[in-house]
């Protein structure tokens, strides 16, 4: 929106400029250079020079309108594409978890059992030195 703004104040700066070297012109018949350096049916008149920049800030206009919404499509993509990768991510991170605890609740089942295995063959060596010592 601001490079709109931003052509349409160019666009209004150049017709005002070509309004007043325009005038200054008309004002004085007498010029300082040689009329051969030129073609008078090349010339342009006003009207012609505000058309033809008009033109070329509609035809900006339609450009930089053109590049924003191609800007707002490939950055709501990238957003899309983003959004999908942190839920495959969370998704993919849930299941790391999941299976984390199976491992770990496994772990603590096995290191429980052998620390029971443990106690056990301890007490049993214990009431063999009881029985032993009576």
């Amino acid at each position: 929106m601001k490079k709109i703004a931003l052509a349409a104040l160019f666009v209004g700066a150049l017709a005002f400029a070509a309004c007043n070297s325009n005038q200054s012109s008309n004002d004085s018949d007498d010029h300082d250079h040689d009329h051969a350096e030129h073609d008078h049916n090349r010339d342009h008149t006003l009207d012609e020079q505000i058309d033809s920049a008009l033109d070329s800030a509609e035809r900006a206009g339609a450009e930089i309108r053109a590049n924003a919404e191609e800007l707002g499509d490939d950055t709501k993509s990238t957003f899309e594409e983003a959004k999908e990768g942190v839920k495959a991510g969370v998704k993919s991170a849930k299941e790391e978890v999941k299976e984390a605890s199976k491992a770990a609740a496994k772990d603590v089942k096995h290191a429980a059992k052998k620390v029971g295995e443990e106690v056990s063959e301890a007490a049993k060596d214990v009431k063999e030195d009881l029985k032993k010592k009576n």
